[in-house]
């Protein structure tokens, strides 16, 4: 699955082709791994006044607006070391409390995302996306993907790879 720009349809294919390779691994997870699988959901989005909030403000990239018209949150905990895109009020509550992450030199934004290891990942105003070297916002970040349509398709392919063969994939 890739793409040429991110839209609804494309996020709503994302989520639905992920949800489908979820239900048989997950209903097989605790006979195969020994215990029974976290929460592992891609949850519809917030309407409520938070969601209005960070997609008004002006760190957020306009791709991690249309993100959130889609998509509340994503909970990978079960897949590779875990995968989190975090809801919209966590990311305002960052914005209030600790302000843009830096990404380097003069570039700022949004961390948005993390793995089961601390590592972040950050979206910046353009719509590049940052992992950061490590768990930390002070650690440095490194550019991973050009757009977050790039960076959803690199969590697809680590999730189908987690999927069929228990190996993490990069990200």
């Amino acid at each position: 699955m890739g793409a040429d720009h991110l839209d609804q349809a494309w996020l709503t294919s994302w989520r639905d082709e992920l949800d489908r390779a979820l239900e048989p691994f997950l209903a097989a997870f605790e006979s195969r791994y020994g215990y029974p699988p976290g929460d592992n959901r891609i949850t519809s989005p917030d309407d409520g006044p938070t969601a209005r909030k960070i997609n008004a403000h002006p760190d957020t990239a306009p791709d991690l607006t249309l993100f959130y018209q889609v998509i509340y949150e994503v909970l990978l905990p079960d897949i590779g070391n875990g995968y989190y895109i975090h809801p919209a009020g966590h990311l305002l509550d960052e914005l209030v409390y600790a302000g843009p992450a830096r990404l380097g030199g003069s570039v700022s934004g949004v961390v948005f995302a993390s793995d089961g290891g601390g590592i972040l990942y950050a979206i910046a105003p353009v719509g590049t996306i940052y992992r950061s070297t490590a768990a930390s916002r002070d650690s440095g970040f490194e550019v991973i993907a050009t757009d977050l349509t790039s960076f959803l398709d690199q969590l697809r392919q680590a999730v189908m790879r987690f999927i069929a063969t228990g190996e993490p994939g990069q990200l």
